[in-house]
């Protein structure tokens, strides 16, 4: 198993340091559900003891990512359609919130941000380039939450758009899907720019509710 630590940071103990770089792999799916994680092969990877691989597993179970099943051992979590519906469901709800406030709140400046991150997505689609526009997505909803001027909603959006990129990993949806949400993205702008929230409520609704039917029929398919 070759695990290498997040480029950046500085962990003071050796358990934040595994619980780290098992943590962004499983994010980015080079952990894929179902994987076992064996200690002895993380100790080995990351030239540490058992001792704190344990302790980063049991940090992973408590956050839902991982599952360990005594005398058995321990597995990187699985994406289940529900976890699918959650995740949107949140997000929308959160979603909803913050177009409304960034409605009433954004600046010049703001949103001349947003149409700077929806230039590099045009041209992702154009070229059909998914991994290039998916990371900009991110930072297109994540800019509008920071709109909002809001901490508490932001970290919550951080996280919701984390527990997403993993189920966008793991299920590779995107390709069909970036002109329609991209479309999205820019009536979205223009809605803030007018300070309409309704309609920018309205259209991020429709745009996560789309995100997870496209979601759900690729659940579907494979069932």
């Amino acid at each position: 198993m070759a695990l290498a630590p997040p480029a950046a940071g500085s962990y003071r103990t050796k358990s934040r340091l595994v619980h780290a770089t098992l943590r962004l792999a499983i994010m980015r799916c080079e952990l894929e559900p179902g994987t076992r994680l064996i200690i002895d092969d993380i100790s080995e990877s990351l030239g540490v003891s058992h001792i704190p691989v344990r302790e980063a597993i049991n940090q992973l179970q408590s956050e839902g990512l991982v599952i360990v099943v005594p005398h058995s051992g321990a597995t990187v979590a699985p994406v289940s359609p529900g976890d699918v519906i959650e995740i949107f469901s949140i997000m929308e709800g959160l979603e909803i919130v913050a177009t409304r406030v960034a409605a009433e709140r954004a600046s010049a400046e703001d949103l001349d941000g947003l149409a700077a991150l929806l230039e590099p997505m045009d041209r992702a689609v154009a070229e059909q380039e998914p991994e290039a526009w998916a990371e900009l997505n991110i930072d297109f909803h994540r800019q509008i939450a920071l709109i909002t001027g809001m901490p508490l909603l932001t970290d919550m959006m951080n996280r919701v758009l984390d527990r997403w990129d993993r189920v966008r990993r793991y299920m590779r949806v995107l390709p069909g899907r970036m002109a329609e949400a991209q479309q999205q993205h820019h009536e979205i702008v223009r809605a803030l720019a007018r300070h309409d929230a309704f309609t920018a409520q309205a259209l991020v609704t429709l745009h996560n509710r789309g995100a997870l039917g496209a979601y759900q029929s690729r659940l579907d398919s494979e069932a």
